[in-house]
């Protein structure tokens, strides 16, 4: 049996090194995997420890750098809600960058 979720925005799949920043802490490498206008999805935060509540950082590798909250972390994966959403043409942007720099590898 399927489920059908309905999600407020698009989201869009990547592999895009980036890393997270909690205050006071160093900041932990991870994979951005999912991204839309109001949050992403991360993986490969393996032995940090990130709780729903706490303010971060994303820096992602096309040079974006995006205030989130935490909104769930369990088993290395964290879903981030971002303070102030992305403009559809920052998303573009984004992606393409993104794309782009994948294309030529």
């Amino acid at each position: 049996m399927s489920v059908l979720t309905i999600r407020a925005h698009r989201r869009y799949a990547l592999r895009m090194p980036a890393r997270l920043k909690g205050e006071g802490r160093k900041s932990a490498p991870c994979l951005l995997i999912e991204l839309s206008q109001q949050g992403a999805r991360l993986s490969n935060l393996d032995q940090v420890d990130f709780r729903p509540g706490d303010s971060v950082r994303l820096l992602t590798e096309c040079g974006t750098e995006l205030e989130c909250t935490i909104r769930w972390a369990h088993d290395g994966r964290a879903g981030v809600r971002l303070e102030q959403s992305l403009h559809a043409p920052e998303l573009s942007a984004m992606l393409d960058t993104y794309r782009r720099e994948n294309a030529a590898a």
